[in-house]
């Protein structure tokens, strides 16, 4: 495969071009050769097939969700966004995640950010969704994609909504506390989001329960004050993800994939899981019937740090269901020595993927180095929000 040398902004320009002239497209305008015979890390571990509940992956890469920014105000989406949902699927990814997708309107307390995001809140932008879906088959039938659905929670500008009374540190104002029955409530949102994903054409779905968002709060002891049955133990904690997915698998079908993103237990400091309670964490997960937990652990590129932290998980952690492990996976020669030897057998990209759409394909043909060229700085984030529109790389 030849590297087109393109900069972040002109694959912007690529992308946007191809999703609306060549959304059916089976060739490869961006990248050549995407399915070239040579493949001299085929025999990789990481380049093998997987499966993640019913679904049936072509290697073990995962394109962990990003907002693209390519929401307007109306809640229609770019077709630049779908451009760069098209050119990952190209890229080799075995699985997209999409960018997280509200399911409760952006108006009002729910407001979020200083971006607009992708909306699933309401029949009407099934249409619009299933051009997210589409792209992405089109462009490579082996890929398949999840719909991330989230609700903002603690990171509502007007009116934060968490578990308990108890603010995260970047929060200033006192959250509203969820009854029963609004718990209850939003369960039913989660559904009828799940319900247009599938409409929409999505292989599955991912509930978001990381980075303070709403059900992390439930997710957590630091914020998880309750004392009824959605607090106090961990068996408890975990009911909300559990209910959403009994409610989810009875109504679309047992083999309609449920994940879940969590934060691992060095993600933020006051998360309130220590190395010593994550295993008996991910075991209680494992047991609400998700097809696959996420884990997004700290972005340290350190090969060493990390083989470290995958030793405490490859001791103390044996699960059911695969492991997804995102963040700082910046080396192929690494990550396959952690696929050999660890507990996790897939790797979420995400700041990678968006400084090198075909990295996956890059690694496989064994082109250019064995590292990424992202150097993970953030920048690409910041970017968005500031509430400018499509996540580029700030480093080209």
């Amino acid at each position: 495969m030849e590297n087109k040398g393109f900069s972040r902004r002109e694959f912007i320009k690529v992308a946007a071009g191809s999703a609306v002239v060549t959304l059916g497209s089976g060739g490869c305008a961006f990248f050549s050769e995407c399915k070239a015979k040579n493949k001299p890390r085929g025999n990789y571990k990481v380049f093998s097939k997987g499966k993640i509940g019913s679904l049936d992956l072509k290697n073990h890469i995962v394109k962990a969700a990003t907002d693209v920014g390519a929401t307007n105000d109306d809640c229609s989406f770019m077709s630049e966004g779908l451009g760069m949902y098209k050119e990952w699927s190209r890229g080799g990814a075995g699985l997209i995640i999409s960018g997280h997708m509200t399911v409760v309107p952006q108006s009002g307390k729910n407001f979020v950010f200083n971006h607009n995001l992708t909306c699933i809140h309401d029949d009407k932008f099934i249409p619009q969704l299933s051009k997210m879906a589409r792209v992405v088959h089109d462009a490579d039938s082996d890929c398949k994609i999840l719909a991330q659905i989230n609700h903002i929670g603690m990171d509502s500008t007007t009116e934060p909504v968490s578990a308990s009374s108890v603010p995260w540190p970047f929060v200033k104002k006192q959250p509203h506390v969820l009854s029963v029955s609004e718990i209850l409530e939003l369960e039913d949102l989660y559904l009828a989001a799940a319900k247009r994903a599938k409409a929409a054409g999505f292989d599955g779905i991912q509930l978001h329960g990381a980075h303070s968002f709403l059900l992390n709060t439930f997710l957590t002891p630091f914020s998880n004050k309750r004392t009824d049955q959605y607090g106090g133990s961990m068996k408890n904690m975990v009911r909300i993800v559990r209910e959403m997915t009994d409610k989810i698998k009875s109504s679309l079908g047992s083999d309609f994939p449920v994940l879940i993103k969590v934060n691992g237990f060095a993600k933020l400091p006051f998360d309130g899981i220590d190395a010593d309670a994550f295993p008996r964490f991910l075991h209680e997960l494992s047991g609400t019937g998700l097809d696959a937990i996420e884990i997004s652990e700290d972005k340290d590129t350190d090969e060493a740090k990390r083989r470290v932290r995958h030793t405490m998980y490859d001791e103390k952690v044996s699960l059911s269901i695969p492991l997804i492990m995102t963040g700082g996976n910046a080396s192929v020669e690494d990550v396959e020595r952690l696929s050999q030897q660890g507990t996790a057998e897939y790797f979420g990209f995400a700041r990678s993927l968006i400084r090198e759409p075909d990295l996956p394909n890059r690694w496989l043909e064994k082109v250019g180095d064995a590292g990424c060229e992202c150097i993970f700085c953030d920048a690409c984030v910041e970017y968005l929000l500031e509430g400018r529109k499509l996540v580029t790389c700030q480093e080209i």
